[in-house]
């Protein structure tokens, strides 16, 4: 859009920006350094907000060009922050769907199977290496008080959440319960 001069009123329109771009803009660039954390973003929002006070229909009206160029920059920078949230969560949401979308219901039948070989491997445990396992992975209690809830050192939990695992990682593999229980020992 080309504006007509009026009475020089467009050359000083011109001249403050170029003074508000002399005295400000190292300050802006700082201050969108500060909101966006990213050099070439920084310079972008910079970019487009004196675009936006350079079409100024009536530059006259704002009388603190300078308040109003941070206020703008600010808001662009926000505004692309919002966008790259939203677009984030919708390509999260994509890969999700696209996630379901890819398993076969070969695939979903073996992990149903091996959930329940899975459930029946805690069951085949010992009770103190299963309870562990249980409060540890489902409960998220810290080893030091599986300890004292079982009346055995930190030491001795983890290793009963250890076995717990491997046992049932081998049981899943498709070992037996008798070669799984006689590979750990227990």
């Amino acid at each position: 859009m080309v504006r007509e001069d009026h009475g020089g009123g467009d050359l000083e329109h011109a001249q403050a920006i170029s003074k508000l771009f002399d005295d400000h803009n190292r300050a802006l660039h700082a201050f969108l350094m500060m909101q966006v954390g990213d050099e070439h973003e920084a310079r972008e929002v910079a970019q487009e907000a004196y675009v936006r006070v350079l079409q100024l229909d009536q530059p006259g009206t704002v009388s603190f060009l300078q308040a109003y160029l941070f206020k703008t920059a600010r808001n662009i920078a926000i505004d692309r922050a919002r966008q790259r949230l939203s677009r984030g969560r919708l390509d999260r949401m994509d890969a999700a769907a696209g996630s379901v979308d890819t398993v076969t219901p070969e695939q979903w039948f073996m992990g149903k199977e091996d959930l329940a070989v899975f459930q029946r491997a805690l069951f085949e445990l010992p009770e103190h290496y299963r309870r562990a396992f249980t409060l540890h992975r489902f409960e998220e209690w810290s080893h030091e008080n599986i300890a004292r809830d079982l009346g055995v050192q930190a030491r001795t939990a983890r290793y009963y959440i250890a076995k717990a695992i491997i046992y049932c990682k081998l049981r899943v593999q498709g070992r037996s319960a008798h070669q799984a229980q006689r590979e750990l020992g227990l």
